[in-house]
């Protein structure tokens, strides 16, 4: 699938240059772009909507490569749209908004996110409870494996200010290099509009710019021209972002390192001037290599890249809205890639569409509140489960149980037994019977296994389907849920481990059995079933 490979790092590429494209550059009609820009990286606060649609077309060769499951994921966001509404962003940690996840143009999901500097509340359509995430010091840590005491706070405290005052003064201390070094693009207007925002008419500056293929590759090989050839502002960018790093001692306790910027000169050592040459030397270097990098793509003799991505048919699109403040508040944005030639079994596109407005940018904004009920679901809980266990938190007869179950099996489970394992292979008997060893299989299935020293019985519970198993070295009868059945071959103990016919566990487990290989060399024995 190197087309798929190739497609993705294109729309990531796009999608990064979107705002690049249409708001930095030089100023025009009056209108400061790269004023523009920085102010919307500086947005603490706004109410707003968002939608957010993907159309995929993949041609009839990439799909001969896909199995039947991945067709159908890739007919489910083929028109895939996602709609927020209803947001409030009071400030870093306190957010709030409505959604709706819509499929295939006929699954919809709706869900809602609740969300403070302690909890957060997100409630899915299909749902049975709502879910809840601790977001406090004692909480979040332990959700992403750090350790809760580092710092003196990990949401809500100041080590979270210093972080965000910190963001802010990168900021400024990058923009003006990376911003005002922006190029304009060959095409790009400004025309005072009214347009709609939140119900109201308001007066904005509409900057439109249309590009393809060939001209986005353009304007990537002249911005990276103009950053390696302004090293005073490379310079300049650097000595404040160092400064900036090493005058906020608080955020490096808070992340629990060393502020290598606050350490003693060691005799002959390299000072913070040194460091800050040598930062600055190796972004010299590495600008240097990327334009020698894009002059060799552009000599390569298939141009393979230039013809799949910055083609004729590839082409980014953009409607920005600002106001007198030149704060962004709307937004229309689709980036297209085609990729192939001509013909429909070969060809494929991708479309990413987002249009976005905003209102009560940086003023007073009030986020709804997450209230956590009695019968909420903790997320913490949810590592602990196995996959097919998340369904019963939703309604069988939801959108949402029907894609986890039929679309992305989470119930699927598969144990996996390697034929030149060195600790417990699968053993085949002269009789050509399948032995497994049976703690492994359980554990890989997610049952449990328990040993009655009085009765020598071993007992396999499966809480998946709610089946029990005991076996006994040496019998060929297994109990199971209660009942007497002749199994092929005796349970067997092989170095320590007992060993049971492959075939009638799978069978008592509702599970299928099959041998494989990787290319024909390692044979693997593989028990898989589909559970919830």
């Amino acid at each position: 699938m190197k087309k798929l490979g190739s497609i993705k790092k294109g729309v990531v590429l796009l999608l990064a240059l979107v705002l690049v494209f249409v708001a930095g550059c030089q100023a025009i009609s009056g209108v400061d772009l790269n004023k523009a820009i920085t102010n919307s990286l500086k947005v603490t606060s706004y109410e707003g909507e968002q939608t957010l649609s993907l159309q995929l077309n993949l041609s009839e060769e990439d799909l001969e490569y896909m199995d039947e499951d991945e067709v159908a994921i890739m007919k489910l966001i083929n028109s895939a749209k996602l709609m927020l509404t209803n947001i409030k962003v009071q400030d870093d940690t306190h957010v709030s908004y409505s959604g709706k996840l819509l499929l295939a143009d006929t699954i919809s999901i709706g869900f809602s996110l609740k969300m403070s500097d302690t909890t957060a509340v997100v409630e899915i359509e299909g749902a049975k409870q709502p879910f809840v995430l601790d977001m406090s010091e004692a909480g979040l840590p332990s959700l992403m494996g750090v350790s809760g005491t580092i710092g003196q706070s990990v949401t809500g405290g100041p080590a979270d200010e210093s972080l965000v005052e910190l963001g802010k003064e990168i900021i400024d201390v990058t923009s003006g290099y990376f911003i005002n070094n922006l190029p304009n693009p060959d095409q790009i207007s400004v025309n005072a509009v009214q347009e709609s925002i939140n119900g109201q008419s308001v007066s904005l500056m509409k900057i439109h710019t249309e590009l393809d293929g060939p001209a986005i590759w353009a304007w990537i090989k002249k911005y990276v021209d103009v950053l390696a050839s302004d090293r005073a502002g490379l310079d300049k960018m650097v000595t404040g972002f160092v400064e900036v790093l090493s005058s906020h001692p608080e955020v490096w306790e808070a992340i629990g390192e060393v502020n290598p910027f606050d350490q003693p000169v060691v005799l002959d050592g390299p000072t913070q001037e040194d460091t800050i040459k040598e930062i600055a030397e190796s972004l010299a270097e590495e600008l240097a290599y990327l334009q020698e990098e894009l002059q060799a793509i552009e000599e390569e003799e298939d141009g393979i890249l230039l013809e799949s991505v910055f083609n004729k048919d590839t082409s980014l699109k953009a409607d920005v809205y600002v106001d007198s403040k030149l704060d962004i508040r709307k937004q229309v944005v689709e980036a297209a890639i085609t990729m192939g030639d001509s013909e429909p079994e070969t060809q494929m596109s991708i479309v990413i569409r987002s249009e976005s407005q905003k209102w009560n940018v940086n003023e007073a904004v009030k986020a709804d509140a997450p209230v956590v009920s009695e019968d909420a679901i903790n997320l913490d809980d949810m590592y602990d489960l196995n996959g097919y266990e998340t369904l019963q938190w939703f309604d069988k007869s939801s959108y949402a149980y029907d894609l986890l179950k039929n679309t992305f099996h989470v119930g699927v489970q598969t144990a996996t037994l390697y034929a030149e394992d060195y600790g417990n292979p699968p053993i085949i008997t002269p009789s050509n019977i399948t032995l497994v060893p049976l703690r492994d299989v359980a554990e890989q299935l997610g049952a449990t296994i328990s040993y009655n020293k009085k009765t020598k019985q071993l007992t396999l519970f499966d809480k998946a389907t709610d089946t029990t198993i005991t076996v006994k070295n040496g019998s060929d009868t297994a109990i199971v849920n209660g009942k007497s059945v002749k199994w092929s071959y005796p349970a067997t103990t092989v170095r320590g481990t007992v060993y049971v016919s492959a075939r009638n566990l799978a069978k008592s487990l509702g599970a299928t059995l099959k041998w494989d290989s990787y290319y024909d060399l390692e044979k693997f024995l593989v028990i898989e079933r589909e559970v919830g």
